[in-house]
């Protein structure tokens, strides 16, 4: 049977294997609790996990003919829900009595493996951090000291509200750098990260907010060599660069084994970033003071996935 199929019921299965109707209940239930198969009320059984594309025995969703530019969020009634359920019960399960202590601050360390795995080994899994929102990992770097001793932050102009929102009331200086269908000037880049106190440089290196332009490959990696000669750090947020269908863009830390690069990446909510050992240790303690650790669940949830 395939995913999304509908079991026989249990008198059909009790008939079928020769056996009573509680043994039936019995081995359905198992199948639930595994997160095997799920149950739709007034209708039977389902193989769980669902083929992509397949049909939802809980009934077609409505579908609306608009797109809606307004909010850059997945269509929702789209969304495997199923799918989505049986992870948390399966992460509910796996993490049972975890879910009543702390987790670990920098995330849990089999996720941290996954996801090295994942940014294909540009970074190892101590140098990772799972944060409840990419916006929190923005906002604590904003206010957190950087070991290159330098005060002002470069942002992309325009730049998203969060980021302004963050920016308010920030002690340095913020320099903006237009960036326009064509690129961005590198020289005058250049020309503020050598001489305007610079501690690290804002971009959304694919698909960028709100202009939904892309960096080459050839800028962004003259923007890491400047990065490297003048001693400034890169927050590259790359929240939608799984959209980017050519395998030949790489993210800008894949250019920085030094530590330059902190990269910040949404998956569901999920920071990683590859910090230098000064610069990850308070971000640790800043960390801390937002929200003790990044809940467990959701944790265990996208491991599952």
């Amino acid at each position: 049977m395939r995913p999304g199929n509908k079991l026989p019921s249990i008198r059909e299965a009790a008939e079928a294997f020769g056996c009573s109707r509680n043994t039936v209940i019995r081995a359905y239930g198992e199948l639930e609790k595994r997160h095997r198969i799920y149950a739709v009320p007034q209708s039977g059984y389902y193989i769980a996990h669902r083929s992509p594309g397949g049909e939802d025995p809980r009934g077609a969703a409505e579908v609306h003919d608009i797109i809606d530019f307004e909010w850059a969020g997945p269509d929702r009634s789209a969304m495997p829900y199923r799918d989505f359920q049986h992870c948390m019960n399966e992460a509910i399960e796996r993490y049972r009595e975890d879910m009543f202590t702390n987790s670990e601050g920098q995330g849990l360390a089999s996720l941290g493996l996954q996801l090295a795995w994942h940014l294909q080994e540009f970074t190892a899994p101590e140098r990772i951090y799972v944060v409840t929102g990419s916006q929190q990992a923005l906002h604590l770097l904003v206010g957190l000291p950087f070991p290159n001793g330098k005060g002002n932050i470069v942002v992309e102009q325009p730049v998203h509200a969060g980021m302004v929102e963050s920016l308010r009331g920030y002690g340095g200086k913020v320099h903006g750098i237009t960036y326009e269908e064509g690129g961005m000037d590198l020289e005058r880049l250049e020309a503020l990260f050598r001489d305007g106190d610079v501690k690290f440089f804002y971009t959304v290196s694919r698909f960028h907010n709100p202009t939904g332009y892309s960096h080459t490959n050839k800028a962004r990696k003259r923007m890491v060599e400047l990065a490297q000669r003048y001693y400034v750090y890169i927050v590259e947020d790359d929240y939608m660069g799984d959209l980017d269908g050519d395998p030949r863009n790489d993210p800008m830390f894949a250019y920085d084994p030094s530590g330059w690069v902190i990269y910040v990446k949404s998956f569901s909510k999920v920071m990683l970033p590859g910090l230098r050992l000064g610069l990850r240790e308070g971000f640790l303690r800043a960390k801390a003071t937002a929200d003790v650790h990044s809940p467990l669940l959701p944790q265990g949830r996208s491991r599952c996935t």
